[in-house]
């Protein structure tokens, strides 16, 4: 994406922060890039291969573990439109540290063998992992603005591995621990890492704080290309927290072991590193990316329906086809969203938006879920409904990779 730097704005600039003489080195920024997106997964994954341990343990009804899985993703859709103010008050990295801090307090409070702990560390989480995650793509515009696509596709590589790590280790951490609250309270320890990294970044640099004025948050609701870029966003979620938060349960249903399920999960999301790396980059260049958003997504599909249906001596091949499609899919998600955008004050609202509205949807997917495997056949449900939600996100997908910007108009200011 040709970058104009004649036009750029002292506005602009101060959004896009210091890289001047004196900065910290980039090296370490990236590095703090990559700590914050190992966060992003292990909340979610963790709680994924406990659910048997948890509910048994709690004693909760299906419909409590509906609200457990679907807990984390309704805060993505509820607190991720205040990142980009937050951003505004604290600056950009030290809104960051803040979140990362509370995201450590979060996990940590599940290790207490309550529900309330539970469920109240787990809305914590969600909330500082929803805004996180609106932040670090802006992150990537401002400070890579000419590696966009390899940049997008390191970090969403690097949030894969954070997934995979939480799904594969979580068990290994109950068996020593022998206990799943200090099993899940584990994780805080990265967090808190991060969140020092992330004050340190702060400490080291001119604040970001005084940002340009944000676009009306009401334009963009008005934008035919931006509710697309959301609509994409919302129903690969779907597709991904489906996987998240139901996977190792529905492997289990067919007989797994604990241990067997985390790791073919595990395997599922590590394979997601490989397109998570490659399909941003091949989107900005000389690949289609409708052909991209064709090929990800009948592999996603295909993979789920494999690992519920096909015997389970294939379950690593079925784990490792929806892992590359899921990589590819949430990669080209954000890159959209950067894509998108003609200004990185675009981009701060396009991705709260995106992700916002995008996840308040696909929060209804993991609950949905539980609702449906209760019946006689656990897994015809949930097969259908990732059928109707791959066909949607087919739909949305190739309008969003329209070659065109959100608020045109924007681009000329």
């Amino acid at each position: 994406m040709p970058i104009v730097r004649d036009r750029e704005t002292k506005e602009t600039q101060a959004l896009r922060g210091s890289t001047r003489a004196g900065s910290l080195p980039v090296a370490f920024v990236v590095s703090c890039v990559v700590i914050a997106a190992l966060n992003l997964r292990p909340a979610l994954t963790s709680t994924a291969t406990m659910m048997t341990e948890v509910q048994a343990s709690l004693d909760l009804s299906r419909a409590w573990i509906g609200v457990l899985t679907t807990m984390p993703v309704l805060c993505f859709g509820i607190f991720g439109p205040l990142a980009p103010f937050l951003s505004a008050m604290l600056g950009l990295e030290r809104a960051i540290a803040v979140l990362l801090l509370g995201l450590a307090a979060g996990l940590a409070l599940r290790g207490i063998p309550t529900g309330f702990a539970l469920f109240g560390g787990t809305l914590i989480a969600g909330a500082a992992i929803g805004m996180v995650g609106v932040l670090l793509p802006v992150v990537i515009r401002r400070r890579f603005p000419a590696q966009l696509g390899p940049m997008t596709g390191f970090y969403t590589m690097v949030l894969s591995i954070g997934g995979a790590s939480a799904a594969g280790l979580t068990p290994v951490l109950e068996g020593a621990w022998r206990s799943w609250p200090m099993a899940l309270a584990s994780w805080s320890i990265l967090a808190l890492a991060g969140g020092i990294m992330w004050a340190t970044l702060a400490s080291g640099e001119t604040a970001s704080s005084s940002t340009a004025r944000l676009p009306r948050f009401s334009l963009l609701l008005r934008d035919r290309l931006a509710w697309s870029v959301t609509a994409f966003m919302g129903l690969q979620a779907g597709l991904a927290f489906i996987v998240l938060g139901w996977l190792p349960t529905l492997l289990r249903d067919r007989g797994l072991d604990v241990l067997d399920a985390g790791v073919v999960t595990s395997v599922s999301i590590l394979a997601q590193t490989v397109t998570a790396l490659l399909v941003p980059s091949l989107a900005t260049r000389r690949v289609s990316p409708r052909l991209l958003i064709l090929l990800v997504l009948m592999a996603t599909c295909t993979g789920f329906l494999g690992l519920l249906y096909a015997p389970l001596a294939s379950r690593v091949l079925w784990a490792l086809v929806l892992g590359l499609g899921q990589g590819g899919l949430f990669g080209l998600a954000l890159l959209f969203v950067s894509l998108r955008s003609p200004t990185a004050e675009v981009t701060a609202m396009l991705s709260g938006m995106s992700q916002s509205i995008g996840y308040l949807g696909a929060s209804l997917c993991p609950f949905a879920v539980s609702v449906l495997r209760s019946s006689d056949d656990p897994f015809r449900g949930p097969a259908i409904m990732v059928v109707l939600i791959t066909a949607a996100c087919i739909w949305s997908g190739l309008r969003a990779a329209a070659p065109a910007y959100v608020l045109p108009h924007l681009k000329q200011g």
